[in-house]
This record gives structure tokens, sequence and C-alpha cells, in this order.
């Protein structure tokens, strides 16, 4: 058993139960679709049907052949590259998870955790449609020696996912004192509370990018904070968050997590975190789609 196929085949388990996109794929093939245990032989129809499609299916490639190829490599025991590209291709993975499967097939290299995908029992409500994708973001939320929010920056770069994109919306916090755009556009006229919009400094056509930059600023009232969570109601991809603490106001234990909600609910999965020589507790995800994360804390 090389260590290699153990760890690609432990994070394609990981993936195909956990990702709700890719558990569709087999769950559709199941007989009894109550189940929720990876079925290998409904993975295997998945991989079948794409190479029938692709005009890639050989006769040599038996139903039971192909049951016990792929078992074999989610089980760890024997995967070959043709066999990890069915996969990648089958399920129509992005670029992100192929990358990780490449690392950990080629090198045992397992990510600590997977990127936050489909925690959202419900989708937040926007006020419009959202007619661009984030493709960078750095998210940093600074707390103060009271242990309140005092101001966050946000630094982004969008893609327009059809044309004419020529604002970015803002969802403001209640207790937000102001918001100066640092570059890349300008405050306009509130859009519909709690929302405003930055003009950007140019309308996009359907795939062009830019950035902006921009602070806000929060009123001192009310307890203190105990968390922030980044939400994504599409897919955005290479965030990093950050909450910086104030050196006379540090938390006794933080944790990273996910949210089944943009606000309130429950935390779906969390793990405990330490603060850099700089008092910061910082993750960068490659991407995050249909989910809340980020950080909570107690004092």
């Amino acid at each position: 058993m090389s260590n290699d196929a153990k760890a690609a085949g432990l994070l394609l388990r990981r993936m195909l139960t956990e990702r709700a996109e890719y558990r569709a794929k087999w769950q559709y093939q199941q007989k009894r679709r109550s189940s929720s245990d990876m079925n290998r032989t409904a993975v295997a129809e998945v991989i079948t049907q794409y190479l029938w499609a692709e005009g890639e299916r050989h006769e040599s490639k038996t139903a039971r052949h192909m049951k016990d190829r792929v078992g074999r490599a989610l089980a760890g025991q024997v995967m070959s590259p043709e066999t990890l590209e069915w996969f990648i291709t089958a399920f129509e993975m992005p670029t992100e998870d192929q990358r990780m499967l490449e690392e950990a097939y080629l090198h045992g290299m397992l990510p600590t955790d997977l990127p936050p995908a489909d925690t959202l029992q419900k989708r937040q409500s926007l006020p419009r449609p959202q007619r661009h994708r984030t493709m960078m973001a750095f998210e940093r939320r600074t707390i103060d020696v009271t242990g309140r929010a005092a101001s966050h920056h946000s630094l982004r770069t969008i893609i327009a996912c059809e044309d004419g994109v020529d604002r970015y919306p803002c969802f403001l916090s209640p207790r937000m004192a102001g918001i100066r755009v640092i570059h890349g556009g300008r405050v306009v006229t509130p859009y519909r509370p709690p929302v405003i919009e930055i003009a950007l400094a140019r309308s996009l056509r359907e795939g062009e990018t830019t950035s902006l930059e921009y602070r806000r600023d929060f009123e001192q009232i009310g307890g203190v904070d105990t968390e922030y969570r980044r939400v994504a109601n599409g897919r955005a991809q290479n965030l990093g968050i950050v909450v910086q603490f104030h050196p006379h106001r540090l938390p006794s234990k933080v944790w990273w997590a996910t949210w089944d909600a943009h606000r309130g609910g429950n935390v779906v999965e969390e793990q405990p975190v330490s603060l850099d020589a700089d008092h910061r507790a910082h993750r960068f995800l490659p991407y995050m789609k249909n989910a809340a994360a980020g950080f909570h804390w107690v004092w």
C-alpha cells in the first residue's frame, strides 16, 4: 500500500461524502436513495457514465472491473494516475480540489481540513442578485482594548459574471460608524438598509476583474464581541481571514469554526487555534462556497 494512494483515497472519501455537489452525483445512482453512506457501486457508475459519454469506455472495463478499481482507489490500496483523473473529471472537480488531490497523491500531503462548503441551511437573502464572484479577499477584523470590534479592513478582487457590473453591495453592521473606500470606487446612496453600494471605478464586462479596498469603523456600544464570521453565498476564492486582538485584551480561547447560518445558528465544526506573535488569529482558504466560517472566542 503506497502512502500517496492511501492519502489520496482518504481525501477522496472525505470529498465525496462532505461535498454536496459530489455527493449528489453518486447518490443519484444509488438504488436506496435514503442512505448517506458512500456506495462504491454508485461512485463507479458515475465514472462509467462519464467515460461512455466521452467515448473513452473500453470493453475490458466491465461493471465489476470498474467497481473493484474504484473500491481499491477509495480504500487507498491502489490508484493509478488514470484512475485519479477519472474521479476529477467525472465529478467535475474545480482546480482547487484537483490540486489538493494531486498533492495528496504525489506527496502524501493532506489538508488539515477541507475548505468550508455547503454549511448554510438556508441561503442568505440578498437585496439584489449577485452579479460578481470574489476571486481574492482579505478580511481583517480589529478588536480593541475594550473587547469590541473597532474596525474592519477589506481588500478584494472581483470578476463580473455578466456585462454592466458597476456596483458592489456591502452589508453593514448596526454598529457601523462609517465606511471609507480607499481605492477602487466610491460610496453611493444606500440601496436598501442594511446594504450600501460602492460604485466601481469603471463598469465591468463579463469576465473582467477589478479590485477595491475599503474600511469600516464601528461605534463602541453594546457588549464585547465574541466572534467574526465571513459568509459566502456563492463561491469565493483565495480568502485570508484575520482577527487582530489588542495586546492588553487577549481571549482565553479561540476556535476556527463553520456555522449553518449567516447569523446565529449552530456551529457545524470547530477547532482550537493559537494566536501568533502579533496577537492574530489567521486562516487562509483556497475557497469557500455557500458557507459561513470564521473565528469565535471567549474572554
